[in-house]
């Protein structure tokens, strides 16, 4: 798999130009590549997938924190996890050629 790499180029994003300049744009958003100034953006269906993945860990997180059966330090550092792991996640992201 050719993760934070251009379809065209094959230039390979660190992951510090990752987070800072791709890790927030929307699926609609294209960005010209750096290093070919050819048009990329990103996978949307993996990002929908991993999104719809991590909205369902956060729901039963919520869930088991409203019926009582977690501590709230338990709850907390969980949460906090999980959305590292997000974090970490995304960072795998795949790009595409724009249309």
């Amino acid at each position: 798999m050719n993760t934070r790499t251009c379809p065209h180029c094959n230039y390979k994003y660190s992951i510090a130009e990752y987070r800072t300049q791709i890790l927030f744009r929307f699926r609609f958003l294209e960005w010209n590549c750096k290093n070919c100034d050819k048009k990329i953006t990103i996978n949307s269906k993996r990002r929908f997938n991993v999104a719809l993945t991590f909205i369902s860990i956060y729901l039963i997180l919520f869930i088991v924190k409203i019926t009582g059966a977690m501590a709230y330090q338990i709850w907390a550092t969980l949460f906090v996890l999980c959305t590292i792991g997000g974090i970490f996640i995304f960072a795998f992201d795949s790009f595409k050629k724009a249309e």
